[in-house]
């Protein structure tokens, strides 16, 4: 689909190796001085074809969207940072650039390398998504300490107060499917000072520990009162990292998505996390993805006091829990979502699991205690990056 503002090559599934082969695109492009979109999903581009292409996005002042998500399929490893390097130079002079899409492209830790070229000389991007990209804990690092330089440029450019050792435009990033682990969301957490405005975060499915959560969670607690989305779905909370939650939710009056989905809270965890919730927490919550956290009846019987105050929660996701789905509790939520105007707010549950009597939880006495501070942890990791060399 192609109009005056928009370029797309999705569904063509063009493989452009020379600059030969990407002559009809450029010609395309050339066509387009408007352009403030380009859509390049699913056709793959070779070196060569990428320096073509990019040249001709060199004139193209009013871009605003590059969708670059899987264009590198059955491309040698050292093909796509050369490939990745040219279309940055395509982008790091255009201020009007704010979504950037490099999902599902396999580059690992070497295509964290020219994405911080393009951070620290264009600091205009609102958005970056690096879904699926096998970053793994070093391509984590090196994101974070991208951020923190492209901030540091703010402040030697001598940026008004706003942007001074920040960057005030970057609101929404999403990193899921990369095995960031523990080591990485703690380097994260020290790019989230810098990023005051951040709305949307999303790291599902990345191997975050406890520990590592909790760490998170603190740094967005501190950093960012802006928040409105959190998806940190199929990561690993327990108790220590409920705690942490249940600590900053206070701090995000915004929020209106929260994905913890698949996030072993479990028992303990479910009632931290289900008090926490009440009134007046989270009034505008739209969207409560809660599935697969082995939350026994105690704590489902804590949600309908925690929807008191949630006329806009429309979207609520239990199943995968271990109470019984015929008690009256999930009448009594399911007429709270009614009455709220959501027929259909509650959904199926129909794989729920069997409590593991096996199991022994560990005491819960102390759910209303929260997650000890972890300032200083933070203050170390950021000692320790500030000192890294990229």
């Amino acid at each position: 689909m192609t109009s005056s503002n928009k370029y797309s090559l999705e569904g063509r599934v063009l493989k452009l190796n020379a600059a030969a082969d990407a002559d009809a695109v450029v010609a395309e492009l050339n066509l387009l001085p408007d352009l403030d979109e380009i859509v390049f999903s699913g056709s793959t581009f070779g070196v060569e074809a990428a320096k073509a292409v990019a040249e001709a996005l060199k004139s193209k002042t009013g871009l605003k969207i590059a969708n670059l998500s899987d264009i590198f399929t059955g491309r040698l490893k050292d093909e796509i940072p050369q490939a990745l390097d040219a279309f940055v130079d395509a982008f790091v002079d255009k201020k009007s650039l704010q979504v950037i899409d490099l999902s599902d492209n396999a580059f690992g830790p070497v295509g964290a390398a020219p994405i911080r070229r393009l951070f620290i000389e264009n600091r205009s991007i609102t958005t970056l998504k690096l879904n699926n990209n096998g970053l793994g804990i070093e391509g984590g690092r090196l994101i974070a300490t991208s951020l923190l330089d492209a901030a540091a440029a703010n402040s030697k450019e001598g940026a008004n107060e706003k942007t001074q050792n920040a960057l005030p435009n970057m609101n929404t990033i999403i990193m899921g499917r990369n095995r960031l682990e523990s080591a990485s969301a703690r380097n994260l957490s020290m790019a989230f000072p810098v990023l005051p405005n951040l709305i949307e975060l999303r790291l599902p499915q990345n191997g975050i520990r406890p520990d590592g959560i909790s760490v998170l969670l603190e740094a967005l607690r501190v950093s960012c009162p802006l928040l409105q989305i959190l998806d940190v779905q199929d990561n690993t909370f327990t108790k220590e990292g409920s705690k942490a939650l249940a600590k900053s939710l206070p701090s995000w009056p915004h929020l209106r998505i929260l994905n913890i989905g698949d996030c072993l809270l479990g028992k303990a965890g479910s009632k931290i996390f289900f008090k926490a919730l009440a009134p007046p927490q989270s009034p505008l919550l739209e969207t409560l993805i809660y599935t697969f956290n082995e939350m026994d009846l105690e704590g489902a019987k804590l949600i309908p006091a925690a929807l008191a105050n949630k006329p806009r929660l429309s979207t609520l996701h239990l199943n995968g829990n271990t109470f019984d789905a015929e008690d009256d509790v999930v009448d009594q939520i399911r007429g709270i979502l009614r009455s709220n105007g959501h027929v259909d707010g509650l959904d199926e549950l129909e794989d729920m699991e069997e409590p593991d009597s096996d199991v022994e939880e560990e005491d819960a006495d102390d759910d209303d205690d929260v997650v000890e501070d972890k300032s200083d942890a933070v203050d170390e990791l950021a000692d320790a990056l500030g000192g890294v060399k990229v």
